[in-house]
């Protein structure tokens, strides 16, 4: 059972090192060339499908989607930021130092807007979460104790839903061999990165974390990591609870694709687009573009197609679905990130 003594009585202030700032990448070029390269990819998917399926009968399935099922699909995007909100309140609530469901909200979006416009697998848009709690008066310890937590929780989710895949493609029939493609060298990968993140939380420097940080892209991950409080890092409950709210954000996201095909006025497989959307989402990760612009629509028109869906309904929900999840988030995201990263002095100015 966790103590319940605030993190002030137990420890000093821990200051979070220089690592954390300036961390989030910054080479502008590059930047700019991961954007023009996915739109490129983009442009290519958009022009190659529209080809095959003609393009005006694309621009009339996006034109006549029915606004009923466009409010579901934006309810259940929305409800996704409640959960990943969550993760984090279920951990500070048990550092004893709550964060309020409106600023936890807030801040996923925040980190949604720096994981799409800085891509670094994750890591922009965690560096922001941790200054930004820091900035809340989160101590260190139980901050990355949550960067621990998410990381873990969120591969665990992975794990889970492919299997789940595996399962629905082989009960259907449908994609099997391309889950299998994916599944095999992601798993390990993922169970390896679970455990060596659990492992090291909250530890001094042992023989694994030297050799680790003989690499000097890995030095900076690892002096975060020995702040993590290990009581909350290595809570099983807590894992657990997040690795719930980490699925119940996968089956939001994939719902909305569904619901998505049927706006259109066509029936799909919820299982099918499951699947897809399983396929299309690691494919993301190992994309260099922001949010796997490019590689994710060209993945899931392709996996979509697998299951029966028509070329021009895959676009059109595709398309649909990344509006909702990548590009609209983006306004607002911008306007959060630069709040919540501003000086405290700037913050309190603004009212924040």
């Amino acid at each position: 059972m966790l103590s319940e003594t605030p993190w002030e009585t137990r420890t000093g202030a821990v200051r979070s090192p220089a690592g954390v700032r300036g961390a989030v990448p910054s080479g502008s070029k590059a930047r700019w060339f991961t954007w023009l390269f996915g739109l490129a990819v983009l442009g290519v998917v958009v022009l190659v499908a529209a080809h095959f399926s003609e393009g005006r009968r694309v621009l009339a399935h996006a034109r006549h989607v029915q606004p009923r099922w466009i409010l579901v699909a934006g309810l259940l995007q929305a409800a996704t930021y409640l959960g990943q909100g969550q993760i984090w309140r279920i951990v500070t609530r048990a550092g004893q130092v709550p964060v309020s469901m409106a600023t936890a909200y807030r801040l996923s979006i925040a980190r949604l807007f720096i994981d799409q416009a800085l891509p670094s697998a994750g890591l922009s848009g965690t560096v922001v979460m941790v200054k930004s709690l820091e900035q809340q008066g989160i101590p260190m310890p139980v901050v990355m104790a949550g960067v621990v937590i998410d990381t873990a929780s969120c591969y665990a989710s992975y794990v889970v839903g492919l299997l789940a895949a595996l399962v629905v493609s082989v009960v259907q029939h449908q994609a099997t061999r391309l889950v299998l493609l994916v599944a095999v060298p992601f798993i390990p990968f993922a169970l390896a990165l679970i455990f060596g993140f659990i492992r090291l939380a909250g530890r001094p420097p042992g023989p694994l974390a030297r050799r680790l940080s003989r690499f000097r892209f890995l030095r900076r991950g690892l002096l975060l990591l020995e702040q993590a409080d290990p009581r909350l890092a290595r809570s099983r409950g807590l894992v657990v609870r997040a690795g719930l709210y980490q699925l119940a954000v996968i089956v939001l996201d994939a719902a909305t694709v569904w619901v998505l095909i049927l706006g259109l006025g066509v029936t799909a497989s919820a299982g099918g687009v499951f699947v897809s959307f399983m396929i299309s989402t690691l494919t993301r990760l190992v994309g260099i573009a922001p949010g796997g612009l490019g590689t994710y629509e060209a993945t899931s028109v392709l996996t979509l197609s697998m299951i029966g869906v028509s070329v021009p309904i895959a676009l059109s929900a595709t398309l649909l679905f990344r509006g909702m999840s990548f590009w609209l988030p983006l306004l607002p995201g911008l306007w959060y990130s630069r709040r919540y990263m501003a000086p405290r002095g700037q913050r309190r100015a603004r009212g924040g």
